[in-house]
Protein backbone atom coordinates (compact mmCIF):
# COMPACT_ATOMS: atom_id res chain seq x y z
CA UNK A 1 0.00 0.00 0.00
CA UNK A 2 1.36 3.29 -1.13
CA UNK A 3 1.86 5.44 2.64
CA UNK A 4 1.64 8.53 0.05
CA UNK A 5 -2.26 7.64 0.45
CA UNK A 6 -2.46 6.86 3.64
CA UNK A 7 -0.64 9.86 5.15
CA UNK A 8 -3.88 11.78 3.81
CA UNK A 9 -6.34 9.89 6.10
CA UNK A 10 -3.98 10.75 9.24
CA UNK A 11 -5.21 13.95 11.21
CA UNK A 12 -7.69 14.43 8.11
CA UNK A 13 -10.87 16.03 10.40
CA UNK A 14 -8.43 18.72 11.23
CA UNK A 15 -7.27 19.49 8.08
CA UNK A 16 -10.54 18.98 6.43
CA UNK A 17 -11.65 21.90 8.21
CA UNK A 18 -9.11 24.49 7.83
CA UNK A 19 -9.36 23.29 3.57
CA UNK A 20 -12.22 22.44 2.37
CA UNK A 21 -10.92 21.08 -1.09
CA UNK A 22 -8.20 18.60 1.58
CA UNK A 23 -8.95 15.65 0.09
CA UNK A 24 -9.35 16.95 -3.61
CA UNK A 25 -5.80 18.19 -3.10
CA UNK A 26 -4.11 15.60 -1.59
CA UNK A 27 -5.20 12.91 -4.13
CA UNK A 28 -4.04 15.38 -6.69
CA UNK A 29 -0.71 15.08 -5.22
CA UNK A 30 -0.79 11.26 -5.67
CA UNK A 31 -2.38 11.42 -9.42
CA UNK A 32 -0.20 14.60 -10.87
CA UNK A 33 1.96 13.46 -13.59
CA UNK A 34 0.33 9.65 -13.97
CA UNK A 35 0.29 8.10 -17.16
CA UNK A 36 -2.97 6.00 -17.90
CA UNK A 37 -1.18 3.02 -17.31
CA UNK A 38 0.57 3.88 -13.68
CA UNK A 39 -3.36 4.98 -12.67
CA UNK A 40 -4.69 1.62 -13.78
CA UNK A 41 -1.66 -0.12 -11.41
CA UNK A 42 -2.67 2.51 -8.38
CA UNK A 43 -5.98 0.87 -8.40
CA UNK A 44 -4.99 -2.02 -5.68
CA UNK A 45 -4.04 0.56 -3.43
CA UNK A 46 -7.33 2.72 -3.14
CA UNK A 47 -9.25 -0.57 -2.74
CA UNK A 48 -7.05 -1.73 0.11
CA UNK A 49 -7.13 1.39 1.64
CA UNK A 50 -11.27 0.96 0.84
CA UNK A 51 -10.67 -2.38 3.34
CA UNK A 52 -9.69 -0.46 6.15
CA UNK A 53 -11.80 2.36 5.83
CA UNK A 54 -15.03 2.56 8.52
CA UNK A 55 -16.58 5.95 8.46
CA UNK A 56 -18.78 6.64 5.31
CA UNK A 57 -17.69 10.37 4.57
CA UNK A 58 -14.02 8.40 3.47
CA UNK A 59 -15.23 5.66 2.12
CA UNK A 60 -17.46 8.20 -0.05
CA UNK A 61 -14.23 10.48 -0.77
CA UNK A 62 -11.99 7.43 -1.86
CA UNK A 63 -14.92 5.82 -4.24
CA UNK A 64 -14.51 9.25 -6.15
CA UNK A 65 -10.87 8.82 -5.73
CA UNK A 66 -11.43 5.52 -7.19
CA UNK A 67 -13.62 6.65 -10.03
CA UNK A 68 -11.03 9.33 -11.08
CA UNK A 69 -8.09 7.07 -11.44
CA UNK A 70 -10.35 4.71 -13.51
CA UNK A 71 -10.68 7.91 -16.09
CA UNK A 72 -7.49 8.71 -15.67
CA UNK A 73 -6.42 5.50 -16.84
CA UNK A 74 -8.93 5.86 -19.78
CA UNK A 75 -10.43 2.34 -19.50
CA UNK A 76 -13.75 0.57 -18.12
CA UNK A 77 -11.62 -2.75 -17.93
CA UNK A 78 -12.07 -3.84 -14.05
CA UNK A 79 -8.57 -4.02 -12.29
CA UNK A 80 -8.04 -7.99 -11.50
CA UNK A 81 -7.31 -7.04 -7.82
CA UNK A 82 -11.04 -5.49 -8.18
CA UNK A 83 -12.31 -8.62 -10.46
CA UNK A 84 -10.71 -10.57 -7.32
CA UNK A 85 -12.09 -8.72 -4.29
CA UNK A 86 -14.82 -7.39 -5.29
CA UNK A 87 -17.31 -9.50 -3.63
CA UNK A 88 -15.44 -8.39 -0.34
CA UNK A 89 -15.61 -4.94 -1.60
CA UNK A 90 -19.40 -5.11 -2.25
CA UNK A 91 -20.26 -6.65 1.53
CA UNK A 92 -17.80 -3.95 2.81
CA UNK A 93 -19.20 -0.82 1.13
CA UNK A 94 -22.94 -1.98 1.62
CA UNK A 95 -21.96 -1.44 5.39
CA UNK A 96 -22.29 2.25 4.78
CA UNK A 97 -24.97 3.44 3.40
CA UNK A 98 -24.67 6.70 1.78
CA UNK A 99 -21.63 5.31 -0.14
CA UNK A 100 -22.97 2.55 -1.20
CA UNK A 101 -26.22 4.44 -2.64
CA UNK A 102 -24.05 7.01 -4.27
CA UNK A 103 -20.40 6.73 -5.47
CA UNK A 104 -20.33 2.96 -5.80
CA UNK A 105 -23.37 2.85 -7.83
CA UNK A 106 -21.25 5.37 -9.98
CA UNK A 107 -18.34 3.49 -10.17
CA UNK A 108 -20.49 0.33 -11.12
CA UNK A 109 -21.78 2.42 -13.57
CA UNK A 110 -18.72 4.04 -15.07
CA UNK A 111 -17.66 -0.03 -14.87
CA UNK A 112 -20.58 -1.51 -16.74
CA UNK A 113 -21.14 -3.55 -13.43
CA UNK A 114 -24.29 -5.32 -13.14
CA UNK A 115 -25.68 -5.81 -9.14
Amino acid sequence: MDSKLLEIYVGWEDKLSNDEWYFSNGFETITEGMSPEEAFNYIPNVIEVLFKLDDDFLVWVTLYFLIELYGLANTTQIHPYLEGNWSVLLQHIKSFEDSYATPFKELMRELRIKE
